[in-house]
């Protein structure tokens, strides 16, 4: 399966709910599928052929994720840039994975800025919410693109490329194949329990494992829930309005989030799974 494949199996439930949300930000599975079609139309426009690799530089934003399934659609590889990174570490990630596109949040276009120049293999850059002097917005980007539904032939099954730490040296590309996480949502839809309508909180970096978790929630037409920043406050207090049946954290905010004075009042009887 593609990583799109997920959104479609969402959508096909017919629900009208939101996919992704955050803040006042509100996009319908309908509104994720014809923006990831629109994106898929530009990578082609772009040069981006299906297989080429394209990385995405920002932190926990709808619009972001929904062009990682627009890239998706295009049979491009998803290649998660990791912003806390040093732009040296960065700069080598995006060459070593032979990445031809960048879309990025303007937050970080200090960081593009540093890395640019040395990056001869990125022919298209694109900055998600405003234009730069070297990008285009995505708006201006995808205008003129066409929503209708598109149909790319799979090349091959790499859905994903994602960096190590790098540790012990400069970070390694690990392959994940479509099969790779189609066998972890398999695994999740199996483990974890699913009553009604999921609701997913994402405070974790998308970039990384809740990302990842978007995919189940997504094949089960649940809404994602998606936090910019740690806020745990604001953490608790979406469990509560939005109903949130499941989310993720690593146990170092886990530990701050039991000392947390607004546990106690907070209602959390949705939770099905943390």
């Amino acid at each position: 399966m593609r990583l799109v494949d997920y959104l479609d199996k969402g959508a096909s439930l017919g629900t009208d709910a939101p996919c992704l949300s955050m803040g006042d930000v509100q996009l319908s599975y309908g509104d994720v599928q014809r923006l990831s079609h629109r994106v898929a139309r530009a990578l082609q426009r772009s040069g981006v052929a299906p297989g080429s690799k394209v990385a995405v530089l920002s932190g926990n934003d709808p619009v972001a994720f929904a062009c990682v399934l627009g890239l998706s659609r295009a049979v491009a590889v998803w290649c998660p840039i990791n912003p806390r990174n040093e732009a040296a570490e960065n700069r080598f990630v995006l060459d070593a994975f032979d990445c031809s596109c960048l879309i990025f949040h303007s937050n970080y276009a200090a960081l593009v800025e540093q890395m640019r120049a040395d990056l001869p293999k990125v022919k298209t850059l694109v900055c998600l919410d405003k234009a730069m002097p070297y990008a285009p917005s995505l708006d201006q980007w995808l205008d003129g693109a066409d929503d209708a539904p598109i149909d790319v032939p799979v090349v091959d099954d790499v859905a994903m490329i994602a960096g190590t730490g790098g540790t012990t040296g400069q970070p390694k590309g690990v392959m994940l194949s479509g099969r790779n996480l189609e066998t972890m949502s398999a695994l999740t839809l199996m483990g974890y329990p699913f009553e009604g309508r999921p609701a997913y909180l994402a405070l974790a970096p998308l970039t990384h494992a809740a990302g990842v978790l978007c995919l189940p929630v997504m094949a089960l037409g649940g809404h994602v829930v998606i936090m910019p920043k740690l806020d745990l406050g604001e953490f608790l207090g979406l469990i509560e309005r939005c109903r949130i049946t499941h989310t993720f954290l690593p146990p170092t905010l886990i530990y701050m989030l039991l000392q947390h004075p607004q546990l106690a009042t907070t209602k959390r009887d949705s939770l099905q799974c943390f």
